[in-house]
């Protein structure tokens, strides 16, 4: 607490006052026991928000260290009309953030995941061994009477939780999947209070399917290919919808046990070719169990998937008949 304490009296003389947990527009869900900060700026056209949070250190490091700060981020409210200069790519802040200046390293390729804020672009890097990830999306408005919002940040697995759950250490070049499972598992316990009359809310609010084939013979189905799923003997359904840029969509798998979403994405291959489409897929599901694997897919309107849990449980599934 005392990093995060000088951190924000040093924010408070630069313009930024530190406001209590319930004015921040961000939050995080985290059963780490460690402190948090919130600060906010008021500028011309727009309000700034920073928001922190801190592990304690592990057993093995200095008591007198500071503590771990592993999830930073920077949320900004524009003044309606009001466009953000530039669209900032998620590397750039490695040298942005003190933290991280000089003490990361990339490893694994930059890419955009669509979440309910809308599309972020992200990078994962390491951070004195912890994997971590970059983030930035910007939503600017389309009409003058409406607000722009900008959230960027960084991701770090905190050294407690490391060391409480033996985890691996980082990968020096980590596969796409794996960062898009790792960034999924991340947004999904970040919260933000969008503006009601943001470009982003409606963004997210009109979501709807957009089919993209590779296929010049058949169409893919306009909403999306119905599949029947097996996760270790339970049966249920779920759906492969074509709502992201051509080659890749969301997923979602239903069962008595579970619900999970998750992305699917084309790897290589293509019809009437020698070699079949085929791509992965990974799901995250609310009783914290998550799956990942591969598929293959003959025609537009067929897909088979196999993989498992992190159990090591069977998941697999195929389309409806």
């Amino acid at each position: 607490m005392m990093m995060a304490t000088s951190t924000a009296f040093a924010q408070q003389a630069a313009g930024f006052e530190q406001i209590p947990d319930d004015q921040s527009p961000v939050s995080y869900t985290t059963r780490i026991d460690g402190q948090r900060a919130f600060l906010r700026q008021y500028r011309d056209n727009s309000t700034v928000f920073v928001a922190r949070w801190f592990a304690p250190r592990t057993e093995k490091e200095p008591q007198n260290t500071a503590s771990d700060l592993y999830l930073e981020a920077v949320y900004t409210t524009s003044a309606p009309g009001f466009r953000f200069s530039t669209a900032m790519a998620p590397e750039n802040l490695l040298e942005m953030f003190q933290s991280l200046k000089d003490r990361t390293s990339i490893n694994g390729q930059g890419f955009v995941q669509d979440t309910r804020f809308g599309p972020v672009a992200l990078t994962p890097f390491v951070r004195q061994g912890s994997q971590c990830i970059a983030f930035v999306g910007q939503w600017d408005p389309q009409t003058q009477t409406q607000r722009g919002s900008r959230i960027l940040g960084y991701y770090c697995t905190p050294a407690l939780l490391q060391a409480q759950t033996g985890a691996v250490s980082p990968q020096n070049s980590l596969p796409v999947i794996d960062a898009q499972e790792f960034a999924a598992a991340f947004f999904s316990r970040l919260a933000i209070k969008l503006l009601e009359n943001s470009p982003v809310t409606a963004e997210v609010a009109a979501t709807v399917d957009t089919p993209v084939s590779t296929d010049s013979v058949a169409p893919a189905p306009a909403d999306g290919i119905a599949i029947t799923t097996n996760w270790q003997g339970v049966r249920g359904t779920g759906k492969l919808h074509f709502d992201q840029p051509s080659g890749e969509g969301t997923m979602i798998l239903d069962d008595d046990q579970r619900h999970c979403e998750g992305i699917w994405r084309h790897e290589g291959g293509a019809y009437q070719s020698g070699t079949l489409p085929f791509g992965s897929w990974y799901v995250y599901c609310n009783d914290s169990s998550f799956a990942r694997g591969h598929y293959t897919s003959e025609t537009t309107a067929t897909v088979t998937g196999d993989g498992q849990d992190n159990q090591g449980q069977a998941v697999y599934f195929r389309q409806a008949n």
